[in-house]
């Protein structure tokens, strides 16, 4: 998967370039047009921070338009630029200086389909669903389909806990958590966490834009 970043500097910031190598960078979203290859194997890390609200969302819409998958960053990360960002079709929505750890991670879930965003801001963002979506997300057709620890732990996910944080609340094991969330995302057809969340939280139009 080919990493681009769109930054109006031309210059890879060195977190960037520590977790990317072969990375490269743009200054301009137009030149991604003149790339080689099937803009579905590139990932476009979008700078949004030196933009005004209007051109941040005109920015987002022309890259996904691209057919990249697409990472927004941000300088100051919010849940309502997050909302906003999944809903214009990004894949990713991460803090402009994550650390390269974290930049390989969110390169890794974005390749393989799914979508990344702070474990934080998932939390503050299930936060507010809870209070504008107050229906319980009981219409997802495969949600029976849970055994009652499955359920438990689509329940911690839910509220924005960690693996560590639901191996602690449920006393098993971080594996054992991985291994139930890799059968609940068989089971609901979904890919990561994040849907997870959403669905468990009902809220269907982020789930759609996924």
């Amino acid at each position: 998967m080919e990493q681009v970043f769109i930054a109006s500097s031309g210059k890879l910031r060195p977190r960037w370039q520590q977790a990317f190598p072969a990375a490269r960078v743009l200054t301009q979203l137009s030149e991604a047009t003149l790339l080689t290859g099937p803009p579905s194997q590139r990932i476009l890390w979008l700078d949004l921070a030196d933009s005004s609200a209007t051109r941040r969302l005109a920015s987002l819409r022309e890259a996904v338009a691209l057919g990249a998958r697409v990472v927004a960053m941000s300088a100051t990360p919010g849940e309502v630029e997050a909302f906003q960002a999944l809903n214009e079709g990004a894949r990713g929505y991460c803090h402009l200086d994550a650390a390269p750890g974290q930049l390989r991670e969110i390169g890794l879930v974005v390749a393989h389909g799914g979508l990344w965003m702070l474990p934080e801001l998932v939390r503050r963002l299930m936060a507010l669903s809870q209070r504008v979506v107050p229906a319980p997300a009981t219409a997802h057709p495969r949600l029976d389909s849970l055994t009652s620890r499955e359920r438990e732990v689509a329940e911690q996910v839910a509220l924005g806990a960690s693996n560590r944080e639901i191996a602690a609340e449920l006393s098993v094991t971080e594996r054992t958590v991985k291994a139930h969330l890799s059968t609940i995302f068989a089971k609901l057809m979904i890919r990561d966490r994040v849907q997870l969340a959403l669905v468990m939280n009902n809220i269907p139009a982020l789930c759609a834009a996924s």
